[in-house]
């Protein structure tokens, strides 16, 4: 994400389709032109030649005081081991002018600040089972021109250091990674990246290697520059970069499109499906499926549901492994691309929640998308889509920020809500105030 481009603004209500498409493909080229410069990463924070393994990167540490709750806004939780959780806060500070960003562990009202580097933004969070390593993805105002490149960040000691996983990936603008279900004994992670699309490692991060793509790959994602996803099957296991899927598959958009690769067809399988623009007069009018957001089922060896949310069109459900994709986003805000303001959920085949941007009076590109800019709002359904529900948030929530489901033993459904004036809350989906 970047802060060099003019802040430009467009009314729905009556902007010309010109106006439109002049904000889009500015940003679009903006964001293509700074993606194809040479990397700056490796001279700043690499010790040696590129894919080298790299230094720590610079962190500032509070005292280690607990705190009641971590302040706000929250950006991105993850679940540990046990009961605590990760939360990432920020912008800290002037949002315009010096924001910070703080990484928390702790649950309730106990909570302790952790190592980070504060000029990193923690846009997402990734843990296996075990707890143990931690991986961040940062978002990169590198892509625009401006600033580091922070790559994937990885930590071994529960978040006390920050190491950079880069060894072998050519391109450090990643941009979503997915755990192997089985992490502890395959030690698999995927990466997808702006420019080079999906990389494959089974030592953890040690190391990593380009899953081959027949042909070369665009950058950014398509029509949303930021429809650049993966996620793996809940029967997902790894294998070798030569072998990477001994069990399961994985779906990830990048190319500009949306691929499958199975255990059962051992090289990348495009999803062509090709989807409208749900806004009046917007150029494209049409556009390959792709997903900022992919989720799939938790019993998806039984229900074969999985579910993605794409910034250029809104969510779809596959109920076939991803072969064929049905729209069920009516009743939900429509996406306004370039935009990556959204969070996916999926608790079952019919239980899906989703933390969307309101509606916007006004269309402004996204240059700060991590500022608390506009009101979220969180949707859920409990029928695979065919009707939405807005959450009311408890007073001691506010509106919410960042959310995390996890499905208990007796089928109960937890939403750990993230507050944008801070906090981390708990609550029953089912005791919950929906509208």
């Amino acid at each position: 994400m970047g802060r060099s481009l003019p802040r430009q603004l467009l009314r729905l209500s009556d902007a010309s389709v010109h106006g439109r498409r002049c904000v889009f493909l500015r940003l679009c080229l903006a964001l293509i032109t700074a993606a194809c410069q040479p990397f700056p990463f490796y001279e700043k924070f690499s010790s040696g030649t590129p894919g080298s393994p790299s230094v720590t990167p610079s962190v500032s540490v509070e005292a280690p005081a607990a705190r009641r709750l971590p302040p706000g806004p929250v950006l991105a939780m993850t679940l540990l081991p046990g009961t605590e959780l990760l939360a990432a806060v920020g912008p800290i500070g002037d949002a315009e002018t010096n924001p910070t960003w703080q990484l928390y562990r702790g649950r309730a009202d106990s909570w302790q600040r952790l190592a980070w580097p504060e000029e990193a933004v923690p846009y997402s969070l990734y843990t296996p089972a075990t707890g143990t390593p931690i991986f961040a993805v940062p978002i990169s105002n590198a892509l625009l021109g401006s600033g580091q490149p922070w790559g994937l960040l990885r930590s071994t000691d529960g978040g006390q250091s920050w190491q950079q996983a880069l060894r072998g990936l050519d391109d450090p603008y990643v941009m979503d990674v997915a755990l192997s279900p089985r992490f502890t004994d395959d030690q698999t992670i995927l990466a997808v990246t702006w420019r080079r699309g999906v990389y494959f490692s089974n030592n953890a991060g040690d190391s990593w290697q380009q899953l081959p793509y027949r042909r070369s790959i665009d950058p950014s994602g398509g029509a949303n520059p930021y429809d650049l996803a993966i996620a793996l099957s809940p029967d997902f296991e790894g294998g070798t970069v030569q072998h990477p899927v001994v069990n399961g598959q994985i779906v990830a958009s990048f190319a500009h499109g949306l691929h499958i690769w199975s255990a059962t067809a051992p090289k990348w399988q495009t999803v062509s499906i090709t989807v409208p623009s749900r806004l009046e007069d917007y150029d494209p009018s049409s556009a390959s499926l792709t997903a900022g957001a992919i989720a799939f089922s938790p019993n998806f060896a039984q229900d074969h549901t999985l579910y993605l949310y794409s910034g250029y069109t809104g969510l779809f459900r596959s109920s076939d492994g991803g072969v064929t994709w049905q729209f069920v986003g009516r009743g939900l805000p429509t996406p306004v691309p370039p935009t990556r303001t959204f969070h996916l959920e999926v608790a079952s085949a019919n239980i899906v929640c989703v933390l969307l941007v309101a509606p916007p009076e006004e269309i402004e590109p996204p240059m700060f998308s991590y500022l608390p800019s506009r009101q979220r709002s969180l949707y859920c359904t409990h029928d695979g889509g065919a009707s939405w529900r807005v959450l009311q948030p408890p007073l001691e929530v506010g509106e919410v920020s960042a959310f995390i489901t996890r499905r208990e033993e007796d089928g109960n459904i937890v939403l750990y809500l993230g507050g944008a004036q801070g906090g981390v809350f708990e609550y029953s989906i089912e005791a919950l105030t929906w509208q």
